[in-house]
């Protein structure tokens, strides 16, 4: 897994930045500092869409030195996760610490997604609905689905099985597809006799 590298916010960037909800970027200058001046927004949108800045010769990303400035703590080797996965979303109730494996959890669905649930893809060659979660940086194939409801509630069964990840870190616009309670049941318990059969605690280091 690649891990980012992150410049160490420094100490008394407070002394300079200022949160402000009213910025567009979230950060405004607290004094003049060069061609920055007192009141102006800090930062502008880069080439990834996050809002980052220069401070000191050195680049950081806002939402990074806004999490720091509400927190008191420098997130160092972690992310700092948008909830909603807006990445231009800079509201300090938008942003948690997060590892990478959990941030790749809250992303958005991918363009090419036709099934519109993330985690359930059309297999053609196959003609079958596929279904996977990522866990503890793997990929676990939850089964093939001729019923694309069947496969959309395994996803969901599987987002709030705590075995795999828990509710803390999912993808919400999953959330749009909500099986019926006969069909949630079906999937939940299709997930516990496969993990059972297949010894996927042990395979999986599952809980």
């Amino acid at each position: 897994m690649n891990k980012s590298k992150f410049n160490p916010i420094p100490k008394d960037i407070g002394d300079y930045l200022a949160c402000s909800e009213e910025s567009s970027t979230g950060l405004v200058w607290r004094v003049t500092k060069g061609a920055a001046k007192k009141g102006k927004e800090a930062g502008n949108i880069n080439s990834n869409g996050y809002h980052h800045m220069v401070f000191e010769y050195k680049f950081y990303k806002n939402h990074r030195i806004i999490y720091f400035l509400n927190t008191g703590i420098d997130p160092e080797e972690k992310q700092v996760d948008h909830i909603d996965g807006n990445r231009l979303n800079n509201k300090i109730s938008n942003l948690r610490l997060a590892t990478n494996e959990q941030n790749q959890h809250n992303r958005r669905k991918s363009k090419n997604n036709i099934s519109g649930v993330t985690g359930v893809s059309w297999i053609k060659s196959r003609e079958k609905y596929e279904v996977q979660i990522h866990n503890k940086c793997r990929n676990i194939k939850l089964g093939r689905f001729c019923d694309k409801n069947k496969a959309i509630a395994v996803r969901i069964a599987a987002e709030t099985n705590p075995r795999f990840r828990g509710q803390e870190f999912r993808n919400p616009h999953n959330d749009e597809h909500t099986p019926s309670p006969e069909m949630l049941e079906w999937a939940k318990q299709y997930l516990e006799d496969k993990i059972e059969r297949l010894g996927w605690v042990e395979k999986y280091n599952l809980q």
